[in-house]
């Protein structure tokens, strides 16, 4: 843990993808992410061009590249207990993301702990941020019944965690904000 101008810079691992994989696996990376809650932005990676049926929202392509989904993690076992079942779930899709995540792999979580609801402000950050654009009207933003708003955001190139952290400072200040790298594949 480092510090960078008044807020917190977590890597929690940085060794090969083939270490994290197991550690993925055993739940170790997991037991790292902290149990409180918070606002997350989860970063996959799609190889391959793929249809898939997300829920309600119907049939999509996804095309190679990266996504970048912001959910919030405010019910029992905060982010620990919502980054782990989109990590290490094997049950059926129960959000949105779980969909995606048949066709894209994890590569990076970006965390708030700060007690404040930040998800739709983060969705609307990425929104507006240039080489983003929405990649599913209302997906992962049911609870707009009457809006498109999304919160998965496509992006061709991997995006940059020092980016978003200095957006997330601009807008609210000194608010920390963390980062994990994540396993390279779900297997």
């Amino acid at each position: 843990m480092a510090g960078t101008g008044g807020l917190v810079f977590h890597i929690l691992y940085e060794v090969s993808a083939g270490f994290l994989r197991a550690l993925c696996k055993c739940g170790k990376m997991i037991a790292h992410l902290p149990e409180d809650k918070g606002t997350y932005v989860l970063i996959v990676q799609a190889a391959q061009m793929k249809r898939l049926e997300i829920g309600a929202l119907g049939e999509f392509e996804v095309i190679p590249g990266f996504y970048a989904y912001v959910g919030s993690a405010f019910g029992s076992g905060g982010l620990r207990a919502r980054i782990g079942h989109h990590l290490e779930s094997m049950a059926g899709p129960h959000w949105h993301i779980d969909y995606l995540l048949q066709a894209a792999n994890p590569v990076e979580v970006w965390f708030t702990t700060a007690s404040r609801r930040l998800e739709p402000h983060w969705a609307e950050l990425l929104e507006e941020a240039p080489g983003f654009r929405v990649a599913i009207p209302r997906f992962g933003a049911s609870d707009y019944h009457r809006s498109r708003v999304s919160h998965l955001f496509y992006s061709k190139r991997r995006p940059s965690f020092r980016w978003f952290q200095e957006r997330v400072r601009e807008r609210f200040g000194e608010l920390p904000v963390c980062a994990a790298l994540c396993p390279a594949s779900r297997q």
